[in-house]
């Protein structure tokens, strides 16, 4: 016979703390990025280039619809290209973003230069002269996207290289080689970038650093990893490699299929800049590849062709240079992610919805009603379980109460009511790990969406890639003062999300069956207001308007 045991009776209860960690471990996951990189093994690179030198500045400059810079004449570096449509800031004397930049003298400023530089190496050989990155070409022929150049050394082999930028941000290189000498020539094409970085900079929701598609394998690296590696090589038949940020990257193109190049990532060993008081955080990184050796025979011609994308991440454009080009997998130069999948169908949606309205927080809106649609009834089947669930709390309540100390029985008599009701307690819980994916895939699509850059929505939210501008802790800016940055970020949105999130909460039943878990669930909209603070406005927004959502639906369901 069962023995009855009162409510006065201790009861044996989980650890705060155990169960406190337990869920704040599911919130670290839901932020972890997914992916394991691979590490190839540093090997010797006949492509040598990583010791600076001092070169002489002739510049000639360019102008497209999206870009606009300059070319050195001596050496042919790009060392200074600006994105026309692009701000650092929503500042009304705001720079233009720059993706590479010339400083003069870097060891005395705080920074370093940033550049491209392309061109043909000559095998040991060769008895003749190649260009170099001193040589001083002279202009033949320029219009405002497009230069020709030459070189002739002193034995009249002749070096045409064409440069040439479309209306969007690829730059195409060709080199012509016309051997005038009774020699052969021998030479290895080669293209580098040099990227400065602040490593000191706060951590990005996306990719930061290299980014390369070699031997069919997605390779990155941060650049936080690559301050502390070895040389890594890489061995490939076509491909792509360089460097990107959240929404722009510098990226090298060989030739597709026309010969093997070997690629490399690596920390340039002189990229430490002294200062009066500390060293700079800036360092400087260096993509590059070599392709196979080219024979140019006596009285003959030979030419290569390259590729530098330097811009956006802009979607359509990328897809149309994977395309005209035949550059594999060009669209994971954007990180979309571990459910590519979705995530790259749903930007494309996002695009669509914000060329249609011309205001990205509507569009984010009417996308969060497309996918709760979808969703519509994965979500009713979850709060119709819900909903029975709710009316046998008072049942459910008696039996914890009735076998607090003992937890088998318990159970046993809960799974009873729980089969006599017709009712699954799982069954709540499906539908919701169904949405885990759509949730990820959506939080990558909001994040890389370059349309979200410095995107108004209303009011006081002017830029949706940014947190809530407002804090509680000024009285949203009524108290003439700037809050402690070591404050946590709270604006009017995140609370906005949190009271939507409080209601919900109200709205569903409580099934845990351990007191410690319960109030701690109660705490959970406070949690998600503290830890959405300072992720990105668009990000909130979804949240908010989804969670809108579900209250209605729960409503519907009543």
């Amino acid at each position: 016979m069962e023995k009855n045991i009162t409510p006065n009776q201790p009861v044996q209860k989980t650890s705060f703390f155990k169960t406190f960690l337990y869920v704040f471990s599911i919130f670290l996951i839901l932020q972890m990025i997914f992916g394991k990189k691979k590490e190839p093994l540093p090997t010797i690179n006949p492509l040598t280039l990583t010791k600076k030198v001092e070169i002489q500045r002739n510049l000639i400059p360019f102008e497209t619809d999206s870009l606009k810079g300059n070319f050195n004449s001596v050496g042919l570096r790009l060392d200074d290209v600006l994105l026309k449509k692009y701000k650092v800031s929503l500042e009304s004397d705001s720079k233009n973003v720059e993706l590479l930049k010339y400083i003069k003298d870097e060891d005395k400023v705080n920074e370093k230069s940033s550049y491209v530089e392309f061109g043909l190496l000559g095998s040991g050989n060769n008895t003749t002269d190649f260009p170099t990155n001193i040589t001083k070409w002279k202009v033949e022929n320029k219009t405002n996207n497009s230069i020709t150049l030459s070189w002739t050394n002193k034995d009249k082999v002749e070096f045409i290289r064409e440069l040439s930028f479309d209306e969007d941000y690829m730059l195409t290189i060709k080199d012509k080689v016309k051997n005038n000498s009774n020699i052969d020539v021998e030479f290895f094409p080669y293209a580098r970038i040099v990227k400065a970085f602040d490593l000191a900079s706060p951590p990005s929701s996306s990719h930061t650093g290299f980014v390369g598609y070699l031997d069919d394998s997605l390779e990155e690296e941060r650049y936080q990893s690559l301050e502390s590696s070895n040389i890594q090589e890489f061995n490939s038949k076509d491909g792509w490699l360089g460097f990107g940020s959240d929404y722009f990257m510098t990226i090298l193109i060989p030739e597709q299929n026309k010969s093997n190049f070997t690629a490399r990532v690596l920390k340039l060993e002189d990229s430490s800049i002294p200062s009066p008081s500390s060293k700079s955080t800036y360092k400087q990184f260096q993509s590059d590849y070599i392709s196979d050796m080219i024979k140019v025979a006596p009285k003959q011609t030979t030419e290569v062709k390259s590729y530098v994308y330097i811009g956006a991440k802009e979607p359509s454009i990328i897809d149309k240079y994977e395309t005209k080009l035949s550059i594999p997998k060009f669209d994971l130069v954007i990180d979309y992610g571990f459910f590519y999948i979705l995530s790259k169908p749903f930007t494309q949606i996002l695009k669509w919805f914000y060329d249609f309205t011309g205001n990205f927080g509507v569009a984010i809106i009417l996308f969060t009603i497309l996918i709760r649609a979808l969703l519509f009834p994965i979500a009713q089947k979850s709060f119709k379980s819900m909903e029975k669930m709710k009316k046998l709390q008072p049942e459910m309540k008696r039996i914890q109460l009735l076998y607090a100390n003992n937890k088998q029985m318990m159970n046993m008599q809960l799974a009873m009511l729980y089969k006599k009701s017709g009712v699954n307690p799982l069954s709540g819980c499906l539908p919701i790990l169904i949405q885990i994916p759509v949730f990820f895939a959506l939080y990558k699509s909001l994040i890389i969406s370059i349309e979200m850059r410095q995107a108004p929505f209303i009011f006081w939210i002017n830029d949706l890639s940014m947190p809530d501008s407002t804090s509680i802790f000024n009285l949203f800016g009524l108290l003439p003062y700037t809050p402690y940055s070591w404050l946590p970020h709270i604006g009017v949105l995140p609370i906005l999300m949190g009271i939507t999130m409080y209601i919900q909460q109200k709205m569903q039943p409580m099934v845990s069956t351990d007191e410690t878990q319960t109030k701690i669930m109660k705490f959970l909209p406070i949690i998600f207001v503290v830890m959405f603070g300072g992720l990105p406005s668009g990000l909130v927004l979804y949240w908010t308007v989804n969670n809108v959502l579900s209250i209605l639906q729960q409503k519907f369901i009543k």
